[in-house]
């Protein structure tokens, strides 16, 4: 009994010993279950927005969605930095972004909003800036975002069967987020989304969405169809 038991405390050690290094060797790029990397694909699962100051900031510094992606998956958390209570948190990166070697930025994410922002300017809470005007979606997973009672709505050029696939592809190609009119913190976020569908050569529709985020996918609550004629 006794060499059982002295086995087994040479191997909770020796486990110990190998658990540490698998952190200090890969910190938070090799364990999906770190809080880190538990952090990276809460963030990668939502959709990453700009609005125009970044826009001017990401061509300026010529930030492709890859580059950004990468620079999220293989960056470090700082949670000492970051602020971590609350339904909307900011979390503090530092890692490579592109030709910056030591870039640092917060990056805001809510529990109940599919609405991720990056605030590439600063990496004090203290200082950071929400997204403000109209925003696009930047990073994204390729997968059909919406869901929505289809059969109600008057949708040109399209049927029910196709509609989240549909709805996906004008959103991500011409849709824009109202910042203004948006909630992002507090328990019941709601995020407006405005795009059109260009279904015919002098009509097209425009869609204002009010949505929430439900079982991930943006769940539309109320859905305004607006119907533009041109004579051009």
């Amino acid at each position: 009994m006794d060499n059982f038991f002295r086995r087994l405390k040479y191997y909770g050690i020796g486990f110990g010993i190998g658990l540490i290094f698998v952190v200090l060797l890969f910190q938070q790029k090799g364990c999906s279950w770190t809080p880190g990397n538990r952090v990276k694909s809460a963030i990668l699962e939502r959709i990453i927005f700009i609005d125009s100051l970044d826009e001017i900031y990401i061509k300026a510094h010529n930030i492709a969605p890859k580059t950004l992606r990468k620079f999220i998956e293989n960056g470090t958390v700082s949670f000492l930095k970051s602020k971590r209570n609350g339904q909307e948190k900011l979390y503090h990166f530092q890692g490579v972004l592109g030709s910056d070697n030591s870039f640092n930025c917060l990056v805001g994410y809510r529990e109940k909003s599919v609405v991720v922002d990056l605030d590439f300017e600063h990496s004090d809470i203290k200082q950071y800036q929400p997204l403000i005007g109209y925003a696009k979606p930047f990073l994204y997973k390729k997968k059909n975002w919406f869901s929505g009672k289809w059969n109600l709505y008057e949708l040109k050029g399209m049927v029910p069967s196709s509609a989240p696939e549909k709805f996906t592809e004008l959103f991500l190609k011409n849709g824009r987020l109202d910042c203004s009119k948006s909630i992002f913190d507090g328990q019941k976020p709601t995020s407006y989304l405005i795009f059109t569908n260009q279904f015919a050569k002098h009509h097209k529709q425009e869609y204002r969405l009010r949505t929430i985020w439900y079982q991930e996918k943006i769940e539309i609550k109320d859905l305004s169809v607006i119907d533009i004629k041109s004579n051009n």
